[in-house]
């Protein structure tokens, strides 16, 4: 009798678990439409998708069991993020067959788009802009308890002709993390031997270094991203070696060893004093973004420009405009096995797992 009860106990059981699964497939199909696959990496695929209501979305998927599982917990921090300017809805997330998968808003190109549209250097106006756009974007994750530790040009995106075009949005949470306690703001501590987190092109020196990360790590990520937008490249590019392991080592010796100056060379020195402040931050030390936004901005003023809020302020748009086609690539669809709206390209990237155990449930690095 207690074995008939066992095996029907787990019939029941199997029911129920068949019925969950297709009611999360039901679900899903009830509110969405895949309409096209439009990239994709180790972490799963992207695609396009259209609403119930004929809104466009971004649809992404990852594979049950990947080395280190970062949608659900991304789903999380956007979550929190929700309906702050500069970040993007998430609409639904759950599970489908082999995939966990999460539906956003969807975007446009990645600045790292636009700048090779633009022939891989942006001007000095523009770069000012996304500067303080960017900066606003971390202080509000900061603000949040939040760090990004990732910070890069595909990470940030621009509306996709949900607006004039000059707004850009921060994306691809799935190596943040909390820097201090919601409640009791107690900061997390400094620790060492840590795995290099993120992309070793823009990671911070202490990054290299293997220290934990902080807010001061985001903000030395930007200033690397201006002067890559500014001067059309880092010196730390191109290095070659025999291992992932043995390159990083390169790119860590090589940003140690090159004065700030040098590197800033050729640019306004607010750049050079901009990553001078940011080094120079202690690991808990919050930084004054007003700072460094109003050395920006009054740095914009004295060469001149006005922000008009016009579209033709951004360099890409105004070669969208000359060549007479629109100022975004989502309305037409781009290639398959590209991902021109930055929803997770990158990620292949990653270098370790996203989360200490206290963040969300996930693995420690």
């Amino acid at each position: 009798l207690l074995a008939a009860l066992h095996i029907l106990a787990e019939f029941v059981t199997s029911i129920n678990l068949y019925k969950l699964s297709t009611f999360s497939r039901d679900a899903f199909y009830q509110k969405y439409r895949i309409t096209k696959r439009v990239g994709g990496g180790s972490f799963g695929d992207i695609y396009l998708g259209v609403g119930a209501n004929g809104e466009k979305v971004a649809v992404k998927f990852e594979k049950h069991g990947a080395r280190c599982p970062q949608l659900r917990h991304e789903y999380k921090v956007y979550r929190e993020l929700q309906n702050a300017p500069g970040f993007a809805k998430v609409h639904y997330f759950g599970t489908q067959d082999s995939y966990n998968l999460m539906v956003m808003d969807l975007l446009g190109p990645s600045l790292e788009d636009q700048f090779n549209k633009c022939g891989r250097r942006f001007s000095l106006k523009t770069v000012l802009m996304i500067a303080d756009q960017m900066l606003e974007r971390v202080e509000l994750m900061h603000s949040r308890h939040l760090i990004h530790r990732d910070i890069k040009p595909a990470n940030f995106v621009t509306d996709g002709g949900r607006g004039s075009g000059n707004f850009i949005f921060c994306i691809d949470f799935g190596l943040s993390k909390r820097y201090r306690h919601p409640r009791t703001l107690q900061h997390i501590p400094q620790r060492e031997g840590r795995s290099l987190t993120g992309t070793p092109r823009y990671a911070s020196i202490n990054n290299h270094l293997g220290v934990e990360q902080s807010r001061r790590d985001d903000l030395e990520s930007i200033g690397y991203v201006l002067v890559y937008f500014l001067k059309g490249g880092l010196p730390w590019q191109g290095l070659k070696a025999k291992s992932a392991t043995k390159k990083y080592k390169l790119i860590m010796e090589k940003k140690q060893s090159i004065t700030i100056p040098t590197l800033c060379q050729g640019c306004p020195s607010q750049f050079a004093e901009y990553l001078a402040y940011c080094r120079s931050l202690k690991f808990e030390a919050k930084p004054n973004i007003a700072y460094l936004r109003g050395m920006f901005r009054d740095l914009f003023r004295s060469q001149g420009y006005t922000n008009s809020n016009s579209s033709l302020d951004w360099d890409w748009n105004r070669i969208d405009s000359a060549s007479g086609g629109n100022q975004t690539s989502s309305s037409s669809g781009p290639p398959q096995g590209t991902d021109p709206h930055g929803y997770g390209g990158g990620m292949g990237q990653h270098q370790g797992a996203p989360m200490d155990q206290q963040d969300y449930g996930g693995k420690r690095n």
